[in-house]
């Protein structure tokens, strides 16, 4: 392995490591110091950010070639395509990463999974970008979502869903191994699930689950202690549909997000709740702030803010007004994963081409920025995205060019799907941000 890509690893792990200190109680002010041991290159003291909120128009670009390095004209970044269906040969129509709230590349940057927009699944290599396999159904098939998370420390190992087990996969061996069968924890269970939206706590110790029955309905929400091999949780009623659970980065909280109320915040043994402000119920991601609290990110659907809520106490903060009074297009989703760069978050945006009758493009339309985590925070753009939902806003939309940009547990890199103005339905390839090393220090 390349000594270098090893050392990035060992690097982030450890202050991964420092920041759940942080979350369990050491004395604060750790979690902020970690960005630091983060920088095995020095410094670059040339790079130009561009922070605010002035309106900058997408350069007209050709989508560049696999493996091609380019620099983004308005933001200075470096961007990479990492797919190319044409010489990797991967089925489907398009690919991309799974989901904002996913971190796809292992813990020393050496892979990447990803998923075909017809559902297949892939192993890459992150450094030479080459495909290396589709996964066989017989590992990627058992479920009606496959959900991979990578170890935190193995970077050959991630656990992934089939029916209803936990199971971990080993990209060397491609030997796979049953971690927990719930059928024996609840009767009926033939699936577990996220609802393709949650993560396990950082440490891979605690994972949360929606258990459904054959039907797919919901039997109820569990949450898993993987060292003791137990379900440490469990509640069978809820007061609305459930959309998705997850468990935050430090493992304290199990979040319950609904189809149409605010996220409901549970301890981990699901005894007690918090219910979250008013309007909590758009895309969110749990993130961590530099002082090493949980925190969950969030469109709120009513104030039409981007707001972030304490998990403990459930107090709203609102971070970053959404501009909808220029373009009413806007969608966007938000990562958290920086777990070594606390008190940041990844917000892409999306929508159509042609903006509704007398609105214009805003600032944020198809863009990837970095949010900072406290009232009036500063606002990093890194990237234009040139990916369309649709040409116009009346016709029907491209899932799959919604973006939905992840950013690594490094804080180093973010993983986007672009559909590069090619508007052929589920169409995108998978490209990649680096960004600059240090620049939490160095960011005006």
């Amino acid at each position: 392995m390349n000594p270098v890509i090893r050392l990035a690893g060992l690097i982030m792990v450890a202050a991964v490591a420092a920041v759940l200190l942080t979350a369990c109680g050491e004395e604060g002010g750790k979690a902020g110091d970690t960005a630091a041991a983060t920088s095995e290159r020095p410094v670059s003291s040339s790079f130009r950010f561009v922070t605010g909120i002035a309106v900058k128009n997408p350069p007209a670009i050709p989508m560049p070639a696999k493996g091609v390095p380019i620099t983004d004209p308005n933001f200075n970044t470096t961007v990479t395509r990492i797919t190319d269906r044409t010489v990797d040969g991967y089925q489907g129509p398009g690919i991309s990463n799974e989901y904002a709230k996913a971190d796809p590349e292992n813990s020393d940057g050496s892979l990447l999974v990803l998923r075909g927009n017809d559902a297949s699944w892939y192993i890459y290599d992150a450094v030479s970008l080459r495909m290396i396999r589709k996964l066989s159904d017989d590992v990627a098939g058992g479920a009606p979502e496959f959900e991979p998370r990578w170890d935190p420390g193995d970077p050959k190992l991630f656990y992934y869903l089939f029916g209803a087990e936990l199971r971990s996969y080993n990209t060397d061996t491609e030997a796979t191994t049953t971690v927990h069968d719930f059928k024996a924890d609840v009767p009926g269970a033939v699936y577990i699930t996220t609802g393709s939206e949650g993560d396990a706590s950082l440490d891979r110790r605690y994972w949360a689950f929606v258990v459904k029955d054959a039907d797919f309905n919901v039997i109820a929400v569990a949450v898993y202690d993987r060292q003791t091999d137990r379900v440490i949780g469990r509640k069978d009623s809820f007061p609305d549909s459930v959309n998705f659970v997850s468990m935050d980065m430090s493992g304290r909280h199990c979040i319950v997000g609904y189809d149409s109320i605010p996220y409901e915040i549970f301890s981990r043994d699901l005894a007690s709740s918090v219910t979250l402000p008013h309007g909590a119920a758009g895309h969110g991601d749990a993130a961590m702030t530099t002082d090493g609290r949980d925190v969950m990110v969030y469109q709120n659907v009513a104030t039409d803010f981007i707001s972030m809520a304490d998990l403990d106490t459930g107090a709203e903060t609102r971070l970053l007004e959404i501009p909808f009074s220029v373009n009413i297009d806007i969608g966007l989703h938000v990562s958290g994963n920086s777990a070594a760069v606390p008190g940041w978050v990844l917000i892409s945006t999306y929508g159509s081409k042609a903006p509704e009758p007398g609105k214009q493009h805003s600032w944020m339309d198809e863009e990837l920025f970095m949010l900072e985590l406290k009232e009036n925070p500063r606002v990093w753009r890194l990237a234009d995205t040139h990916s369309y939902t649709s040409l116009d806003f009346s016709e029907e939309k491209n899932y799959f060019a919604e973006t939905f940009a992840a950013i690594n547990t490094g804080g180093a890199r973010v993983y986007f799907a672009s559909n590069w103005d090619n508007l052929v339905t589920d169409y995108s390839e998978v490209y990649r941000v680096e960004l600059p090393a240090g620049w939490r220090e160095t960011l005006p």
